[in-house]
């Protein structure tokens, strides 16, 4: 058997989280009000879980025609698996139990299949992560704000940065989509 390897070490992946470690996963005290606000960023339509599973799904259907895309894609739901594995610690911590649904209004819901978004062609994939993206920042950046708890807006911030790489990237890979260059 002959193996062959390349000449030249692969370009460098491009970055899917940003730099430097997350914050240490501590709160300053029990809250369940607090615990359960962030059981919506583990089930919600919008939260993790549907993130992971939209991610995953979308780079099994685009990997033969884009594998660069695909990869990055792969790369995107890892963090995103990260965010969720820091949420559910910090349910506990919190007080609460990190069960994969949440309460809206009086009413609990459980995530499910159906949460998350099958749509194509491309663009149209793009354009709901782009969304989804800006979404998941712009509330982890609201809960930062909101919580009275240093160590706990701290992590949540973070991953508010991570979700703003994100979304660049996939207003990048649609500004490349739209001008015929993502192979």
């Amino acid at each position: 058997m002959n193996i062959r390897f390349p000449s030249s070490p692969p370009p460098a992946e491009v970055p899917v989280s940003a730099p430097g470690p997350h914050p240490a996963l501590q709160v300053g005290a029990p809250n369940r009000y607090y615990a359960q606000l962030l059981s919506q960023d583990i089930a919600y339509t919008k939260g993790e879980m549907s993130a992971i599973y939209q991610y995953l799904y979308q780079q099994w259907r685009t990997n033969e025609q884009y594998p660069e895309f695909a990869g990055t894609l792969l790369r995107i739901a890892k963090v995103e698996m990260e965010h969720l594995e820091m949420l559910g610690k910090l349910i506990v911590l919190l007080g609460g139990d990190p069960r994969c649904q949440t309460q809206l209004g009086n009413r609990f819901t459980f995530w499910n299949g159906n949460m998350v978004f099958y749509g194509r062609p491309l663009s149209r994939m793009l354009q709901n992560d782009i969304r989804s993206e800006r979404d998941a920042r712009d509330l982890y950046l609201s809960q930062a704000r909101f919580v009275k708890d240093e160590e706990l807006s701290a992590v949540l911030a973070r991953i508010a940065a991570d979700e703003e790489v994100h979304l660049a990237l996939f207003q990048s890979f649609l500004a490349r989509f739209e001008a015929g260059k993502l192979s």
